[in-house]
C-alpha cells in the first residue's frame, strides 16, 4: 500500500496544499523552516492519528486558524482508501476512513503503517527510558490489537492508582481495599506487555546485527538488551513487597512502566562510549530495525519517512542507506532535505524513480515529473 495523495488545510505553516505521490521515491526539498517536516508529520496523523512531532492538536494549526484537516488516499492492488483527520478548536479530533468516523483511534492504529526517522530521535533515544519504551510500543501496536489494548487498559489504571496514593498522602488516610481493586486490574495487562516485549526485542536481534553490520561495515558489536522489573516476578507479588514503599512515595515504584532498553556497544554502554558517526549508525539501525519487523508481523510494507538524514550522515552515507533501501525492496520513501542538487545526486545513484517536491514558506511546488533514474 501507498499513499498517493495528501491534501492539507490549517496544518503547521499551510494555508492549503496538495501533493501527489509517486509509489516508490519522493523527495521534498527547501530551506530549514518552510514546511518540509510538517509534510511527514501530515502522514503521520494519516497513519496514527496524531502528531509525532508535537504534544497535541492545538500545537499544529496554522496561527490564523482554529481547525486543521489533513486528507489522504492509500492505494494498493486491490483498493483505493481515503483517510481524514480533522480538528476544531475545543472539539475531538475526528478520523474518518472511506467517510466513516472511527470511535477511536485505538481502531485506526495498524491500518495504515509506518516508520519515521528524525534528527531529534538520537537524543530521545538516548536521553529518557519513556521514550525508549515508546519506541518499542510504536512497533508493537502496528502489528498488535490485544497489545495496544492493554497497554491502554495499564496506564489508565496506573493514572488512577497513583493519583489515589496522591490522594492518601494529602489527606493521611489509606484504604487498602480500595487500592487493591485498582491494582489488580494491572497484572493481566502487565504480564501480556512484558511477554510480548521480551519476545520483540527476542525477533528484532537477529534484524538489527545484520542491518548494522550493513550500515556499519561490521567493525563494532552492538546489542539491545530488555529490562524489566517483572523478570524477577509477576506484578502482583512486585506490588505487595513495595506496598508500603509505594505509600511513602505517593506513587507507584513497580510495574512496566520502568521497563527499559539497554543499548551497548562491544559490552559498554552506548552513549558513553560510541562516536556520534556510531550513535547515527545505532539509531538508523534500529529504526530500519523496527520496519522490517512490522514488515514481517504485517505482511505488509510500512510507509518510510526520512527526515533531514543528511543531519545525521554525510552524502556518502546517505547513498549507503538508499542503496541498501531500494535493494531490500523497502516500501513507499519520503526523505527531505534542504539542498535540491545534493539530494538529486544520491538519488540518480541510486538508480531510482522519484518525484520532486520543493517547498517554499509553506507553498508547494511539484513538478510532477516521474525522474527516472534506472
Amino acid at each position: 500500500m501507498y499513499l498517493s495523495t495528501l491534501k492539507l488545510t490549517k496544518f503547521r505553516n499551510y494555508d492549503s496544499g496538495l501533493l501527489n505521490f509517486h509509489p516508490a521515491v519522493n523527495a521534498i526539498v527547501g530551506l530549514n523552516g518552510m514546511g518540509k517536516t510538517n509534510i511527514l508529520d501530515a502522514i503521520y496523523y494519516l497513519c496514527f492519528g496524531k502528531s509525532y512531532f508535537s504534544a497535541g492538536d492545538r500545537y499544529v494549526v496554522k496561527d490564523d486558524g482554529d481547525f486543521f484537516r489533513i486528507s489522504g488516499i492509500f492505494e494498493d492492488e486491490k483498493d483505493v482508501t481515503d483517510v481524514t483527520v480533522k480538528c476544531r478548536a475545543g472539539i475531538k479530533k475526528d478520523i474518518e476512513v472511506l467517510g466513516k468516523k472511527i470511535d477511536k483511534i485505538s481502531e485506526h492504529i495498524g491500518r495504515f503503517l509506518c516508520v519515521i526517522l528524525a534528527p531529534n530521535d538520537i537524543q530521545l533515544m538516548m536521553d529518557g527510558s519513556e521514550d525508549r519504551r515508546n519506541f518499542l510500543n510504536n512497533t508493537i501496536v502496528q502489528t498488535d490489537k490485544r497489545y495496544l489494548e492493554a497497554l491502554i487498559k495499564y496506564t489508565h489504571l496506573l493514572k488512577q492508582r497513583n493519583s489515589l496514593l496522591k490522594i492518601f498522602a494529602e489527606t493521611k488516610t489509606f484504604d487498602e481495599t480500595l487500592l487493591e481493586a485498582i491494582t489488580a486490574g494491572m497484572y493481566d495487562p502487565a504480564a501480556y506487555i512484558h511477554e510480548k516485549r521480551s519476545r520483540q526485542i527476542s525477533q528484532m536481534l537477529p534484524f538489527f546485527d545484520q542491518l548494522y553490520s550493513e550500515i556499519s561495515g561490521g567493525s563494532e558489536k552492538c546489542s539491545i538488551l530488555y529490562k524489566s522489573q517483572l523478570d524477577e516476578g509477576n506484578l502482583k507479588e512486585l506490588m505487595t513487597r513495595n506496598a508500603g514503599n509505594d505509600k511513602i512515595l505517593a506513587r507507584t515504584s513497580q510495574g512496566i512502566h520502568k521497563d527499559d532498553l539497554i543499548f551497548s556497544l562491544n559490552s559498554e554502554p552506548l552513549k558513553n562510549y560510541a562516536s556520534q558517526g556510531q550513535l547515527k549508525s545505532f539509531i538508523i539501525a534500529l529504526k530500519l530495525t523496527q520496519y522490517k519487523i512490522i514488515e514481517y508481523n504485517s505482511g505488509k510494507k510500512p510507509l518510510i519517512l526520512l527526515d533531514d538524514i543528511f543531519d545525521k550522515l554525510d552524502q556518502k552515507r546517505v547513498t549507503q542507506l538508499l542503496t541498501l533501501l531500494m535493494g531490500q525492496n523497502f516500501g513507499q520513501i519520503f526523505i527531505t532535505d534542504t539542498n535540491e542538487d545534493r539530494i538529486k545526486i544520491v538519488l540518480e545513484a541510486v538508480k531510482t524513480t522519484y518525484i520532486l517536491h520543493k517547498i517554499v514558506s509553506g507553498n508547494i511546488f511539484s513538478d510532477g515529473l516521474q525522474h527516472s533514474n534506472m
